[in-house]
């Protein structure tokens, strides 16, 4: 295991996301890839100090719900609703993907989420080549839940994609050997069945049944369409949550994605369940799914709330700020202005998203002893300007976007200084990922 290499942040406003949601100008220091010093006038030492001074420093941004395997496929799937997006555009052109092109869409979408502040993420990933996937997230520095996507049944599904319950579950089980706990802990395995729609009742099954043998979480799409719920109960005859809830997926550390049909029926069934649901509001928007109502959720018992960019061929980027703002103005909509603040928003993207992922004891805030994930935010441009009485989240989740992000420091390690990426050679990032979607749409033939 590497040890980074101590880093003092000198002179920050530092917005802890703690309890108390303490917000104080002090000094952070950093050390062997934790938290552990926040107060005034520290002595570096030996550590490397970084000028913070005019700096908002925020824990590292959270993003619940991703597809590092989509951000070759960005601007190819436009114009559909989530079954023919899937059926149409995205199965037939993940099932293009070979071992270069999941590594840099992974690379790609990795770097684009660092760039936007984000250190770590949940992923879907993909069916095939799921260990290109995690090569990206370890080489680009990103801690992640991830998984291999699970898939064997479904309506326009491609014969790539379908494998059997045995074949899926063993990859999965091969996987956890070679990737959980690696790049010093940076990556955890997840159980990912994709939905319903595409999994059958036996592939549940046995992914629940490793999710409880392994202690893994697990991750799936529910309740995001109102034309999947429908399918759903013209197949099986139930709804979504009712039939999870029959094989056993609701007694999992499960966090499900979008959630945007959810409604009072289904509170009795969560009743004494734990479930993270991760928000994905440009994603719906884009597929047409509609607008979750996130008061009515915040207020379900056992329910918390994350949020996430989904994939670049539906939002179209990776930008979580942009994320928390559309949070924030869209329940304007539902439930009135100002209904949902702006402390709300953030805590999506840090505390509760954390929660939601189970990871709250070790990120989401600015705490000590928690790891040294942490963002640091240039508020003071005339875009994100506010008198002293302007309050903190509303100059954050209203005014900042991608270009005040300074510094980005995952795991101690400085990931993002001022737009560029110390760690990833830029000119390959450039080139490679052109090379790789040319030929994985010469093998799609799609387009």
């Amino acid at each position: 295991m590497s040890i980074p290499a101590p880093i003092l942040l000198r002179g920050g406003t530092v917005v802890t996301m703690d309890a108390a949601r303490r917000i104080v100008a002090a000094d952070v220091m950093l050390e062997g890839g934790r938290i552990t010093a926040i107060g005034p006038g520290l002595e570096a030492g030996a550590a490397q100090v970084i000028d913070a001074r005019g700096l908002h420093v925020l824990p590292g941004f959270v993003q619940g719900h991703t597809h590092l395997g989509q951000a070759l496929l960005r601007g190819l799937a436009e114009g559909r609703d989530l079954l023919r997006w899937l059926r149409e555009r995205i199965w037939p052109l993940e099932a293009a993907h070979d071992h270069d092109s999941a590594y840099w869409s992974g690379m790609l979408g990795a770097a684009d989420c660092l760039l936007a502040g984000t250190t770590t993420i949940q992923d879907i990933g993909i069916v095939t080549h799921m260990d290109a996937i995690f090569l990206a997230i370890e080489d680009s520095g990103l801690r992640a839940i991830a998984g291999k996507c699970l898939m064997d049944t479904g309506l326009g599904v491609p014969a790539v994609l379908a494998e059997t319950p045995a074949n899926a579950l063993d990859e999965l089980r091969a996987l956890h050997q070679r990737w959980d706990g690696e790049a010093d802990g940076r990556i955890r395995l997840a159980v990912c069945p994709r939905f319903i729609l595409s999994c059958s009742q036996r592939l549940w099954e046995g992914a629940v049944a490793i999710a409880h043998e392994l202690r893994l979480p697990m991750h799936t799409h529910l309740l995001e369409h109102a034309s999947e719920e429908d399918e759903v109960r013209a197949l099986l005859g139930a709804g979504q949550l009712e039939w999870l809830d029959a094989v056993g997926v609701l007694d999992t550390q499960l966090s499900i994605a979008h959630g945007v049909q959810f409604g009072a029926h289904h509170r009795d069934i969560l009743a004494g369940r734990q479930l993270g649901i991760i928000h994905c509001p440009s994603a719906n928007l884009k597929l047409g799914s509609g607008i979750a109502d996130l008061q009515f959720l915040q207020a379900t018992a056992g329910v918390c709330l994350g949020i996430g960019c989904d994939g670049a061929p539906c939002n179209n980027d990776m930008d979580v700020l942009e994320e928390m703002r559309l949070a924030a103005l869209l329940q304007g909509i539902k439930a009135g202005p100002g209904k949902f603040a702006a402390e709300s928003a953030l805590a999506l993207a840090t505390i509760d998203g954390a929660r939601a992922i189970g990871l709250d004891q070790d990120i989401g805030s600015i705490e000590l002893g928690k790891a040294a994930d942490v963002v640091l935010l240039d508020l003071e441009r005339p875009q994100s300007f506010g008198a002293d009485e302007v309050s903190v989240y509303d100059r954050i989740v209203y005014a900042a976007a991608r270009d005040a992000i300074a510094w980005v420091i995952v795991d101690g390690i400085v990931r993002v200084d001022h737009g560029r990426l110390p760690h990833i050679e830029a000119e390959a990032l450039r080139r490679k990922p052109h090379e790789a979607i040319t030929a994985l749409l010469q093998r799609a033939q799609l387009v």
